[in-house]
């Protein structure tokens, strides 16, 4: 999975993050999926948080994200 980090133009310059590109392998999507397709907002983000956490210490700097895509 490809993160992209969030376009913080906009944001005032001394609360801008340098956010980097990330990969990772999520090997279970089924929660993801499953919340998703329910349009559980809840479930969704505390399935995304469950994978994130294995980004080690960066792990907060993706844990808010404006869109997740799935492809094949």
């Amino acid at each position: 999975m490809e993160i992209h980090p969030l376009n913080q133009s906009q944001v005032d310059r001394p609360r801008q993050r340098a956010v980097e590109f990330r990969t990772m392998n999520v090997r279970r999507w089924d929660r993801i999926v499953a919340a998703w397709a329910a349009g559980d907002d809840q479930e969704l983000d505390d399935a995304w948080v469950d994978q994130v956490v294995d980004l080690g210490s960066q792990w907060g700097q993706y844990e808010y994200v404006t869109n997740v895509g799935f492809a094949a």
